[in-house]
């Protein structure tokens, strides 16, 4: 099941299973700006991505003592089992609770919430964790939008490129074939200090992993028509950039937490970036989609 809500200018729909954005339209024009899932390419729209980001080494990790298995990108990711919490004019607020399922993979009592907002021209992506365990609890927290690129008529893959908000010149942590990060970076090609060119060719080794930029936002834009989106994730630790080579998107991700480096211990606690959240307390955390054409 799909919902949706919409304003003057934007129709947001998501879907039920994974609490997944899966359209978003620009009503004057009728342009929609999210990959609309090929399953024969890649067959998301924008997974939300908890308790972990990307895999654990040999798919396992310990948690006080005990060995668990949390599937890639976490247990949001196609969840048939969230509750539409929430539906009102311009949010939409889906629910995860715990269950005895979620404790077989994960060994924590949470409540994790997403809500979209609608508010003229933006989409304010929310999550709320809240921990009704009795210790504390860890974990990552990710969004995973998948941009249309193309979105104009007449354009081409290599008429975009991301304009960040500060001068860039990090370098991207490398993704090993078995999703880990490794200890060495490669070259990104950065252009006039800011601008990174999209090419197909950008992703042939996996993701852009990031640990270190200094921007906040970054703006989706064409050479040919201009400005797309404006994605605004200030107070996110990382981030990634990732295409399929042969896919006519992108993804913009701003993340709380890596993947397991390749060198990792296996205690869950001891990931980069990891969250920890006292019994009874509720994280926050959230970003901003910004249309501009």
């Amino acid at each position: 099941m799909r919902h949706s809500i919409e304003n003057h200018c934007l129709r947001l729909t998501v879907k039920e299973v994974g609490a997944e954005l899966s359209s978003l339209v620009h009503l004057p024009s009728g342009r929609e700006y999210i990959w609309q899932a090929d399953p024969a390419i890649w067959g998301s729209h924008a997974p939300v991505l908890f308790p972990i980001i990307g895999v654990l080494k040999d798919g396992k990790t310990t948690i006080d003592g005990q060995e668990y298995r949390i599937p890639k990108h976490g247990m949001v990711r196609h969840n048939q089992n969230l509750e539409p919490y929430s539906h009102t004019e311009d949010r939409l607020t889906f629910r995860l609770n715990w269950d005895e399922k979620t404790l077989e993979q994960y060994p924590y009592e949470f409540d994790f919430r997403v809500t979209y907002r609608l508010r003229e021209e933006h989409v304010i992506v929310y999550h709320e964790i809240r921990n009704e365990d009795d210790k504390t609890m860890y974990f990552c927290l990710g969004g995973h939008p998948a941009f249309r690129v193309p979105c104009f008529e007449g354009d081409r893959y290599e008429d975009y490129f991301l304009r960040f908000e500060s001068p860039e010149d990090a370098r991207s942590y490398l993704v090993l074939p078995d999703g880990t990060i490794g200890q060495d970076t490669r070259e990104v090609p950065w252009r006039d200090g800011n601008i990174l060119p999209l090419t197909h060719n950008l992703f042939a080794h996996d993701a852009l992993v990031f640990k270190d930029l200094h921007s906040h936002s970054v703006i989706l834009e064409s050479a040919r028509s201009g400005p797309v989106l404006k994605l605004d994730y200030a107070g996110w630790t990382h981030f990634g950039i990732w295409a399929k080579p042969e896919g006519d998107f992108v993804c913009l991700e701003p993340w709380m937490g890596l993947s397991d480096p390749a060198d990792s211990d296996g205690q869950f606690k001891h990931k980069e970036g990891i969250i920890s959240l006292e019994p009874g307390e509720t994280y926050e955390m959230s970003f901003d989609i910004k249309i501009l054409l």
